[in-house]
């Protein structure tokens, strides 16, 4: 009977330790895929764009803002489940905590879109139909979420998470945070103390963390900005709030499951150039 035991026990070890190499290698292959920036490509009346990131649609859009200075903000939704997320708890750390809840990521991986591209330079329309363009290929492609883009207003769009997946892989609707209706003290204030508020305010109706992430502190706390009203929707006061400062901002919501919380990264708009030998650039567009 000992035997017996001896042999389940080895068997089972033995199980567990395969295990861990798989994720382990799967994890290795995933960060050496992953791209730094999204590539674009330009041909005659098209662009390609190309990204490989745990949120590659985020990384996308990030390519487009800066190649065209397109005012994009993009929100995660919450994404949950095993479907949508992957163990990416570093090898070192697992081996000296081998009982704890590791850290998980975005399973997001591969993603290319073709879009329309006027050499004179996209109107309005035109650049939404972009976005929808590669919004619509993104939902296509089995990465994890589904998307949908939201027009703000002067010229300002949103990239918004609406559907995520639960541990079965079937889909589910889920509203953004930021459409959350809050009440917020009309003041005058510095941009970062005005969006660390809604943020509070945020925090307190939703029962879910928003905590500021990157942000361009200088501009922000140079700005001040006079933001307030009840039960307005956290997205337009946000936007309020950007509008005002010195420097054109958009933001990136992400989501992180292991803390049940959001970060809102701010940043400032670049435009990319390029010289006659071909070699990029970008700058801030004020």
């Amino acid at each position: 009977m000992m035997r017996f035991v001896m042999i389940v026990l080895t068997t089972m070890l033995s199980t567990f330790h395969a295990q861990g190499q798989d994720i382990q290698q799967q994890r290795q292959e995933r960060h050496s895929k992953y791209m730094e920036n999204a590539e674009l490509r330009h041909l005659a009346n098209s662009g390609t764009v190309s990204a490989n990131d745990p949120r590659p649609l985020a990384q996308a859009f990030r390519a487009l803002s800066e190649e065209y200075a397109w005012m994009i903000d993009y929100e995660d939704p919450p994404y949950y489940s095993n479907s949508d997320l992957v163990d990416d708890t570093a090898p070192e750390w697992r081996a000296a905590h081998p009982n704890e809840k590791g850290v998980t990521v975005i399973g997001g991986g591969s993603f290319q879109s073709q879009f329309p591209e006027n050499p004179e330079g996209a109107s309005i329309a035109e650049e939404e139909h972009v976005l929808d363009t590669v919004v619509s290929d993104y939902n296509k492609s089995g990465n994890p979420g589904r998307f949908s883009v939201l027009n703000e207003g002067d010229g300002r769009f949103a990239v918004v998470g609406t559907h995520v997946k639960d541990d079965n892989g079937q889909e589910r609707s889920i509203g953004s945070i930021l459409d959350t209706p809050i009440t917020v003290q009309t003041e005058t204030r510095n941009a970062f103390q005005t969006v660390s508020t809604i943020l509070d305010a945020l925090t307190a109706k939703t029962q879910t963390k928003v905590d500021p992430g990157t942000m361009p502190l200088n501009v922000m706390f140079q700005s001040k900005v006079t933001i307030g009203g009840q039960n307005i929707p956290a997205r337009a006061l946000l936007v309020q709030t950007l509008s005002a400062t010195k420097m054109k901002l958009y933001w990136h919501l992400y989501y992180d499951n292991d803390t049940k919380s959001y970060a809102l990264n701010v940043l400032p708009l670049m435009k990319a150039t390029y010289d006659a030998s071909g070699k990029r650039t970008t700058d801030f567009v004020r």
